[in-house]
């Protein structure tokens, strides 16, 4: 009987250590999909930004180049808040929020600019 005992306890503890790091599996996933999600409206903030400069600068084809970069930032963004189950009006409101909040940071700012601008880069957004 005791070594039942012994066996069905070792059986729980291994059930709910399996269970937590599923778990925390699963939070690792959804924390490093809003971080994507983040930095994917960071990179559509940043890329429209640097297409209007590029069109003022009258370079259209600079212009057009950041603007597919901006598009394909918007793409991954709404494709990362649908996996994170966030519903169309949250995800537009984000952009929103993103936009107020990044773009004076990057008008005002060339180093914050030029940094966001190469992260953007490194993860394959422009």
């Amino acid at each position: 009987m005791r070594m039942h005992l012994i066996a069905v306890i070792a059986m729980f503890l291994a059930t709910n250590a399996g269970a937590a790091a599923a778990q925390t599996r699963d939070a690792a996933v959804q924390r490093a999909n809003r971080m994507a999600y983040e930095a994917a409206m960071k990179c559509f903030v940043t890329a429209g930004a640097a297409s209007g400069e590029r069109e003022d600068a009258g370079d259209r084809a600079a212009a057009a180049r950041y603007e597919q970069a901006a598009r394909r930032s918007f793409d991954t963004a709404s494709r990362l808040g649908e996996v994170l189950g966030y519903s169309g009006s949250r995800i537009n409101q984000d952009f929103g929020l993103a936009q107020t909040r990044e773009l004076p940071k990057l008008v005002a700012d060339a180093t914050y600019n030029r940094n966001a601008a190469a992260t953007c880069r490194a993860i394959g957004l422009m």
